[in-house]
This record gives structure tokens, C-alpha cells and sequence, in this order.
């Protein structure tokens, strides 16, 4: 689905017209040029009947699409799914996008509606299924995982549901996929190799993976982009080889570790990396781990 969302202040002199009323917080409308647009705002929909104008004033949110399909399904989305519960999704999107300090994909307020929506039907139905990921969303994703528990403290003060944190880490990965205009599918393949890149690292012979250390934070984000990189497919152009080459001779067990996990990385994605990765990462290793 392809669309965006305008902001409320852009749209405060456009005239719209009402064709449906979804429910009390979302209106289908027409706007001047004739397109079908989304309007999503507290109380919006009340009353509102087909052919009245729209309070510009009263729109939070915009959601134009780009062909009349996509409008339907959004409207059908919208239809199917309890007004409390859009609003509240609504505020967590709102409060992520205040505290990562960036722009999410639009997309993110329809795929964490759907997904919480359907996780809230489930746990009634006492259906729970458990994240698997959970330690690594923890431990690479700390401020989206942050927001997935304000979201759940956000449900249950509001709905009265109680979820384990493993939903947290469900969200977080929503969050994750908005930032970075990911798939689910590849955010959870990059989470996952992420995971394996430790299990690995705690297998390995002479290394110790201090997670004490004061350097453990800077190497799982380092951790973290490398893998980003080695899935985005951008080529990468460092040649610094003096530079690999003093951190091989420097720290051989280190960079043996590193090269091993670069060439599984490349392996796994289809991509390759300049030699310059298997340095830095070997240079991270040394100032986190402890020789065993």
C-alpha cells in the first residue's frame, strides 16, 4: 500500500467533502481535487452524514492514497477495527516518532493497528505466543523496545489488558521496520542473524563477550549497522589496507573472529563487505571482550 500522511496544520484550508463516516474518529472524504482521502481526528466522525463538509480544524491526520484500491482497503481497514484502539496505536506511533528523533515510514499506522489489534484478540482468547528475539530486540533495539513497553502500559491502563513483554519486542520490531523502511520479513532476518552473530561469539574459544564492559553498548550498535549493511546491498568502497592489515597483526584471535563473522554476514545476505569491516569489528571485539 502506498500513501502518506499530510500533516493537519498543511490542510487547514483545504475544503473536503464527506463520504463516509467509518466511525466516530475517521472520515472517508473527497478534497478539492476530487481525491479520496482518510481524515483521522478525535470526534471527527461524529454526525457527519454524506455530502457535509469536514472541519479542517478538527483533522490530526491525513492519509492520502494513490489509486482508488488503496483507498478502499484503507477504508475497509479502518472499518473492521475498534475506533479506541486505532487511537490509541495512533498515540504510540506519535510518541515514537517524538523520542527517536525521526520520521517513520507512514505505513507503521496501519501495520502496528493491525498487528496490536489482532495480538489484543488473541491474548483474549487467551492465545500468547512468545518472541524469540526478545533478548536481542532488548539488547540492539533498547529505545524502540522502550516504546513497545510504553505501549503496553499505554493498553493497559486504557483497555485493561495485560501483555508480556515479549509484545514489547513486537512492537519494537514495528518500530524497526518503520525507521528503516524494512519488511517485517527482513527485520526479523536481521534480528535473527543478529542473534546468531552472538550465540556465535559466545561459542568461540578465547573470547569472552563482556556485557560488563563499558564498551559492550558501542559494540552491540556497531554490531547492529554492520548487519544493516551487509542487507542493505550498498556497494561499499572503503580501501584502507594498511589499516586492516595493523589490526590483523595487532589482534590476529580478534580479526580470525571477525573475518569468520563478516564472511558468514556475506554468506547470509548476498552481499560483500570491504576487508576495512573485518577490522573495525575486530578493533570493537578487543575492547570488549576478555582473552579466555
Amino acid at each position: 500500500m502506498v500513501f502518506f500522511i499530510a500533516s493537519a496544520k498543511g490542510e487547514r484550508n483545504v475544503r473536503m467533502k464527506v463520504l463516509k463516516s467509518i466511525n466516530n474518529n475517521v472520515v472517508s472524504c473527497l478534497d478539492e481535487n476530487g481525491q479520496e482521502v482518510i481524515a483521522m481526528g478525535r470526534g471527527l466522525g461524529f454526525s457527519l452524514r454524506s455530502g457535509d463538509e469536514l472541519d479542517a480544524a478538527k483533522v490530526e491526520k491525513l492519509f492520502r492514497m494513490q489509486t482508488p484500491d488503496e483507498a478502499r482497503r484503507l477504508t475497509d481497514l479502518f472499518s473492521t477495527l475498534p475506533p479506541q484502539q486505532i487511537e490509541l496505536c495512533s498515540r504510540i506511533v506519535d510518541r515514537a516518532t517524538e523520542d527517536l528523533g525521526r520520521k517513520l515510514c507512514p505505513s507503521v499506522y496501519l501495520t502496528l493497528t493491525d498487528h496490536i489489534c489482532f495480538a489484543i484478540e488473541r491474548l483474549r482468547k487467551g492465545t500468547v505466543f512468545q518472541n524469540t528475539l526478545l533478548a536481542e530486540v532488548r539488547t540492539f533495539y533498547p529505545r524502540e523496545y522502550a516504546l513497545g513497553k510504553y505501549g503496553l502500559e499505554l493498553l493497559e491502563r486504557e483497555l485493561g489488558i495485560h501483555f508480556p513483554d515479549d509484545e514489547a519486542a513486537n512492537i519494537a520490531l514495528h518500530l524497526v521496520n518503520a525507521e528503516y523502511e524494512n519488511s517485517i520479513r527482513d527485520t526479523l532476518r536481521i534480528t535473527q542473524t543478529l542473534h546468531d552473530v552472538l550465540t556465535s561469539l559466545a561459542g568461540w574459544p578465547h573470547l569472552h563477550l563482556d556485557q560488563e564492559s563499558g564498551f559492550y553498548d558501542e559494540f552491540t550498535v556497531h554490531l547492529k549497522f554492520l548487519v544493516f549493511r551487509a542487507f542493505s546491498g550498498q556497494e561499499q568502497t572503503q580501501k584502507d589496507l594498511r589499516f586492516v592489515e595493523a589490526v590483523r597483526q595487532c589482534y590476529p584471535e580478534e580479526f580470525h573472529c571477525a573475518q569468520q563473522i563478516v564472511e558468514g554476514l556475506c554468506s547470509r545476505s548476498g552481499t560483500s563487505l570491504p576487508p576495512e569491516e573485518q577490522a573495525y569489528l575486530a578493533a570493537s571485539l578487543h575492547r570488549t571482550c576478555r582473552k579466555v
